[in-house]
Order: C-alpha cells, then sequence, then structure tokens
C-alpha cells in the first residue's frame, strides 16, 4: 500500500471521471474503488412534451436540487396554497366566464335542466315567457309590455289573431262576409268568394292593373271588345276577325272585319261637339301633332287604302253638316296654313294648294281645272259703276270684275273716247278682260274698246265707233270687265 504523503482539498464542483473512493471490505479485506462522480445525484423529467418542476438540468453543487415553485396565473380563477405539505390547487368557480368558453369545440353544455336551475316561471326580460302552462291551440301574444299572454285554443275554423286598437292587443275572432262576398271557413283555409253580379258604384283600382287573364274587356265573355297586350298596346278587335299583335304597331289599334267602322257619337243623346286629339298641351309644351292615315298595301300589286272625310248628311229639311279644314290661330306668330298635298309621279310629296293666313288660295302646283260646273268662276263681289256725263268721264269701282255701264250719248263714226277706270284692286301688272255689250240701235254701228294704259290703281279704256258713217245711238253701252293679277 502506498504511503500517502500528503493530501489536497478537492471541491465537489472540480472532480473527475479519473478520481475515486478507495474503500475495503472488513470481511476480506479486499480493496475497492468507487468513481467519484457517480456518486453524485442526477435528475430527469419522465413525462412527453411536459414541463420540468427544477430549474436546471444541471445540479448546484453536485447534489442540490432546485425546484420550481408553483403559483396561480389568475387568481380570480385559480389559488394555489400549502397545506400538510400538499401543494393545493383550488378552482374558483365564481370567477369562471362562460362567454369566453368555446362549447362549440368542448361540449362543456349539453343540457340546461331548468327545473332544477330555475325558480319559478322564467320572466320575459329573462328570456322566457312567465307562464306555468299553455292549452293546446293558444298562440302567445304580448298583453302589456314585458308580460306575455296566451290567447284562447283557436280550436275553430276561420279563426285569425285580428289587431284590437281597444286593448291593443290581438282578438280572437272569424271574418265577417260583407256584401257580395261570402266566407267559408275550413280546416285550416279560409275561403273568400265574391258573388257580385252587377257594379253599381265607380271601380276604383288604386293605380293597381286589372289582370283578365284572357287580356279582354268584353261585354259577353267572347274574344272580342278591348284587349291589352303585354307590350303595352291597346287592341279593339270585333268578334268577326282574328287578333294580329304583331300588326299593332301604335299605342291604339283598331282591328276587325270588313265591315267595321269607327263610330263617333251618340244616337240616343244630343251632344254638340266631339273632338279628337289633346285640345291643350302642358304649359311650356309644344302642342303635339295629330295624324290620320289609312294603311299603306303591305306588298304586291295592292292600292293603299283610301281616306275619306264626310260631314254628316241632313234629314227632312235640315241640312247637312260642313267640312271644315281650319289652320291653327297663332298668338303673336303666324297663324298655320291649310295644305292640300298629292305626291308627283316620281313619289314627291308636293303642296297643290295653300290657304294661308291672308285668306288667299295658292294653286302651287298643277292646274285649276272646272269640269262640269253649272255656273262656271262665280263672282258673288262683283260690282256695277255708271257715267255721269260722256264717254270721257271717269268711274271708280274696286272690285275685280263687273259692269261699267257707259254714257247714254252718241258716238261719231270713225271717233273714239278715252276715260279713266280708277280701281285699286289694279296693278301694273294685272291681266284686265274687257269686253262691250254694245246696246246700241244704229245699222252698221258697233262699239269696240280696248285698253290704252294700266298702272297701280286705274288703266286708261278706249272706247271706239269704227263705222266710216253714222254716229251709235244715244243708248247707254256696257263695258264688262274681270282683273287678274299676278301677285
Amino acid at each position: 500500500m502506498a504511503e500517502i504523503t500528503s493530501l489536497s482539498t478537492l471541491s465537489k464542483t472540480n472532480a473527475l471521471a479519473t478520481d475515486f473512493l478507495l474503500v475495503a471490505n472488513s470481511s476480506t479485506k479486499a480493496a475497492r474503488k468507487f468513481q467519484l462522480t457517480s456518486l453524485y445525484p442526477t435528475v430527469s423529467t419522465a413525462g412527453t412534451s411536459s414541463e420540468t418542476i427544477y430549474t436546471s438540468a444541471t445540479l448546484t453543487n453536485k447534489n442540490q436540487i432546485v425546484f420550481k415553485g408553483i403559483a396561480s396565473g389568475d387568481t380570480g380563477l385559480l389559488t394555489v396554497a400549502t397545506t400538510s405539505n400538499n401543494v393545493v390547487l383550488t378552482v374558483l368557480e365564481a370567477g369562471i366566464d362562460l362567454s369566453l368558453c368555446n362549447n362549440a369545440t368542448s361540449g362543456f353544455i349539453s343540457g340546461i335542466d331548468f327545473t332544477g336551475t330555475v325558480t319559478g316561471e322564467c320572466g320575459v326580460t329573462n328570456g322566457g315567457t312567465g307562464l306555468s302552462t299553455i292549452t293546446k291551440g293558444s298562440l302567445l301574444y304580448a298583453s302589456a309590455d314585458d308580460t306575455i299572454a296566451a290567447t284562447t285554443a283557436m280550436s275553430t275554423d276561420g279563426q285569425l289573431l285580428i289587431g284590437n286598437a281597444t286593448n291593443g292587443y290581438p282578438s280572437v275572432a272569424r271574418l265577417t262576409a260583407g256584401t257580395n262576398m261570402t266566407v267559408t271557413n275550413g280546416a285550416g283555409a279560409i275561403t273568400l268568394a265574391a258573388s257580385l253580379t252587377t257594379l253599381t258604384a265607380n271601380l276604383d283600382t288604386a293605380s293597381y292593373n286589372i289582370d283578365l287573364n284572357t287580356n279582354y274587356i268584353s261585354g259577353d265573355g267572347s274574344d272580342r271588345g278591348i284587349y291589352v297586350h303585354t307590350n303595352g298596346r291597346v287592341i279593339l278587335n270585333d268578334a268577326g276577325s282574328t287578333i294580329t299583335t304583331g300588326e299593332a304597331t301604335g299605342q291604339l289599334n283598331i282591328q276587325g272585319s270588313t265591315a267595321s267602322a269607327i263610330t263617333i257619337g251618340n244616337t240616343a243623346a244630343y251632344q254638340s261637339t266631339y273632338t279628337i286629339g289633346n285640345v291643350t298641351s302642358a304649359s311650356g309644351v309644344a302642342g303635339a301633332a295629330l295624324s290620320i292615315s289609312s294603311a299603306t298595301a303591305g306588298g304586291g300589286n295592292f292600292a293603299g287604302g283610301a281616306l275619306s272625310l264626310l260631314a254628316g248628311a241632313g234629314t227632312g229639311s235640315g241640312a247637312g253638316g260642313s267640312l271644315t279644314l281650319a289652320a291653327g290661330d297663332a298668338a303673336s306668330g303666324t297663324a298655320g296654313s291649310v295644305l292640300l298635298r298629292t305626291y308627283t309621279a316620281g313619289g314627291a310629296l308636293t303642296t297643290a294648294l295653300t290657304a294661308d293666313t291672308a285668306q288667299d288660295v295658292t294653286v302651287n302646283a298643277g292646274n285649276l281645272i272646272i269640269t262640269g260646273a253649272t255656273k262656271g268662276i262665280v263672282h258673288t263681289n262683283s260690282g256695277t259703276v255708271t257715267q255721269s256725263s260722256d264717254h270721257t268721264t271717269g268711274v271708280t269701282l274696286n272690285t275685280t270684275s263687273g259692269v261699267i255701264t257707259l254714257a247714254a250719248v252718241a258716238l261719231n263714226a270713225a271717233t273714239n273716247a278715252e276715260f279713266t277706270f280708277t280701281n285699286s284692286t289694279i296693278q301694273a301688272d294685272s291681266v284686265i278682260l274687257i269686253t262691250v255689250q254694245d246696246d246700241n240701235t244704229t245699222n252698221n254701228a258697233q262699239l269696240t274698246a280696248a285698253l290704252v294704259g294700266v298702272d297701280d290703281g286705274h288703266c286708261e279704256i278706249s272706247i271706239h265707233n269704227p263705222a266710216a258713217t253714222g254716229a251709235t245711238s244715244t243708248t247707254a253701252s256696257k263695258i264688262h270687265f274681270l282683273v287678274i293679277n299676278n301677285s
């Protein structure tokens, strides 16, 4: 055995794996050795993914274990105390807020027993009804603020909840049939049937549509009368034709058999005037145009529809109705004119005749042709005038046609006499037609007349006795005249 000459101090933290502790068996006297570091204690965490309860994996001074303390993260929910050397964790139920919990995930609430947790009936303010029982067939209603009541059992056919302004809550009642109405109550059904056969008052739909299903308003239920199409057009159709909605291009269309017609008037009652169109437009809006036209041929060799404007015929000694075509008046501008228009051979619409605000009728195109007339051209405003003394005395007559009676004096042979005819209708470019009505009784003597000069407002007329010998008689002859103006 080696002699120990000296010993040095060895701290636990400096012990090495090569440091041993020598021991001897007291019976066998055999010597053994322990590795010094194997005699120090060690600690480890046995659980998986768990929190260790000591502070470090390395022991302090090789043999001192340091444990972590236990504390509450929320002392309102959990308390930590030591009792009889035990660490006691206590959950405080009063501090648990279920609104912060997710029952859908945890499922900690599977049912609530109100018989054990609610004292008495659950009131309205707590989400209940406040009722302990309810009769079969009853309905709940608010009889007052925050108060729920039950109606009587609705076990009779046709019962409804009907508002009651007297008490402020609904009453259980049945519908009452009024005039022209029947009410039939069934199990879970109420049938309302109208028994109206005659409408004795105005029908006011309050701006709602009347759906006739067949689209017709008819006097006998057949497919005729007023037809309201889904495209918004209205068609008046009789029973003699098949309705054609595709050809109905306007807002109001009249279709019917070949004998159908539009009649405005009333044979049983007197009406002085009937009006078609909008008489007066709204303020600040121009008057709407009104067009009346017959149908254009739809193709092939067919004629267009004729348009007739016929006034009514009189009966007995009564006169027939007049046909008036009048243009519109104007407040301060130019009044309208009446235009008679026709198409030329080339298809151009041309104004043939115009009646303007000056009451002048103008033939714009074509000729004025009179055929089969009993009197031809009639001048109802024709006038007459007589020379006062001799054939040179001037006369005045302001009409476009008339008769000038010459002075009753003789005119010598081969002699002429001139006089001035003053007439406001005469213009410098007027065409004046004159003829002589020769009333003298002298044989072989015949008066002639000629225009000498024409100017605005008058003309000069020369009368002549072309006979070589013999004067005319003193009988008054006449000159007929017609003034035709260029403008």
